[in-house]
């Protein structure tokens, strides 16, 4: 069996809920945490995917947000406007306690190990290493809230980390921390042997019940979230809860400064937009060609004379 620790953390959670997602394979929707989550740690990889030691300034850093952005999940304009100006203001605060900027042993490095009785795969977002030549696992978290002490002692996701890079690399790490990015908080620990062992144990247990197909619903607190409620068994003939999502809280002058900085962008990329349509145009009309194309789209003259352009089609047309 070939297995992750989000699918372990999701049979942990519900083990109906895991087999309608990782077996059945049933559609999931997307969310404004996985987009904010997956744009935070896009960014922060770009950051730290440098040739030098010369790390990229905030500005850059934040204009590359812009770019890698997922707008998937949102219920609205607000509701994603106020996730960006949060995920900016993460990224300033994580810039401001950068210290000493080093470019990392490993960086988003996906991983897959046989431990004998399935195989794990997973992604590690950072590795560093010291002057001293120690390692230390960086997982980044985009919670708003630290979790209880007693769920970050008893999480796989550390161990089964730590395990991997030493499969991989044949190095023991001296620590594997949690990243908080939106508190600006390092939580970090020294893996033992004993935890490592009780990880490898409860991740046996996980793969034994799914192979005997033990998959009861569970009903806990996040039962609202879950993408297949209408259709678990606790839930028929009952009322099902609603979501209870909350944006992140605004702070009125960040959305004033963003819609002046985002006005003076568009006009600068309407103007570039102009003059790439007169290059365009002038190229199709010297060489009597109907469309020219790039890696990503076309651009064709349309049935009116007008220049038009669309996504994919791509071909090597010029």
């Amino acid at each position: 069996m070939r297995i992750s620790y989000s699918a372990i953390s999701s049979y942990q959670n519900c083990p109906l809920a895991y087999k309608f997602q990782y077996m059945d394979r049933l559609p999931t929707v997307p969310s404004p945490a996985l987009s904010f989550g997956q744009s935070l740690h896009e960014a922060l990889r770009w950051f730290y995917d440098v040739p030098t030691v010369d790390p990229y300034s905030l500005e850059e850093l934040v204009d590359h947000l812009e770019t890698c952005w997922v707008g998937d999940g949102y219920s609205s304009p607000e509701e994603e406007a106020r996730y960006f100006l949060q995920a900016r203001s993460a990224l300033g605060l994580f810039y401001r306690n950068l210290g000493d900027f080093k470019i990392p042993a490993a960086l988003e490095h996906r991983f897959l190990i046989d431990l004998g009785f399935c195989s794990l795969s997973g992604v590690i977002d950072r590795l560093d290493k010291d002057p001293d030549g120690g390692f230390e696992i960086i997982d980044y978290k985009t919670n708003r809230r630290l979790p209880p002490a007693k769920k970050l002692y008893n999480d796989l996701q550390l161990p089964i980390y730590h395990v991997a890079v030493e499969k991989i690399w044949q190095v023991s790490p001296e620590k594997v921390t949690f990243h908080y990015l939106l508190l600006n908080h390092r939580h970090s620990i020294t893996v033992t042997p004993e935890r490592i062992d009780g990880a490898l144990g409860e991740i046996r247990r996980v793969v034994e019940c799914i192979e005997s197909e033990a998959f009861e619903p569970n009903k806990n607190p996040l039962c609202p979230w879950c993408d297949f409620i209408e259709i678990c068994p606790i839930w028929e003939d009952k009322v099902i809860p609603k979501k209870t999502n909350v944006s992140p809280a605004l702070e009125i002058g960040e959305a004033v400064d963003e819609i002046l900085l985002t006005e003076r962008k568009v006009a600068q990329a309407l103007a570039r937009i102009e003059g790439l349509k007169s290059i365009i145009s002038s190229y199709l009309n010297d060489q009597r060609v109907d469309k020219v194309g790039g890696r990503r789209g076309v651009a064709f003259i349309d049935e009116e004379g007008s220049l038009t352009w669309r996504e994919g089609d791509s071909q090597s047309l010029h």
